[in-house]
């Protein structure tokens, strides 16, 4: 069921018809952040399929945070897409709170295929490389 309803939402995705009535703010991001990790969650076969976005907007530049995703989802465009909408959305919010940010660089962890307890069974998914290890 689960695969459907991925399907489903791909196809809205690409068509762009998925509905878009209007929302507030914190709504909107959210539900652009949900749309993200939805696509970003897609298996992966091999480290090669796994890449980092970077995520938001620290008020001094810069990421907040990493997301891993897997390309074999074949929707590139639309994962980019729906990640530099988030950080706008981020940006804006910061500039419209005034709100400062630690301003300390969140580098990238990089990404890697591995697998991990899944509803689907044994599938793999992209995940963030831990702490201070280096591409392999």
């Amino acid at each position: 069921m689960r695969h459907c309803s991925l399907l489903l939402l791909f196809g809205l995705l690409a068509c762009g018809s998925a509905p878009s009535a209007p929302r507030d703010g914190a709504e909107a991001g959210a539900e652009t952040l949900r749309r993200v990790r939805a696509l970003a969650a897609a298996p992966c076969d091999a480290d090669s399929q796994c890449q980092t976005l970077a995520m938001g907007a620290k008020s001094c530049g810069g990421p907040e945070w990493y997301l891993a995703w897997s390309t074999a989802s074949g929707e590139a465009a639309q994962v980019r897409a729906l990640a530099a909408r988030y950080t706008a959305w981020r940006k804006a919010q910061d500039a419209s709170s005034g709100a400062l940010s630690d301003c300390r660089v969140v580098p990238d962890p990089g990404a890697s295929c591995q697998a991990g307890a899944s509803v689907l069974g044994a599938a793999k998914h992209c995940v963030l490389r831990a702490a201070g290890a280096g591409a392999d």
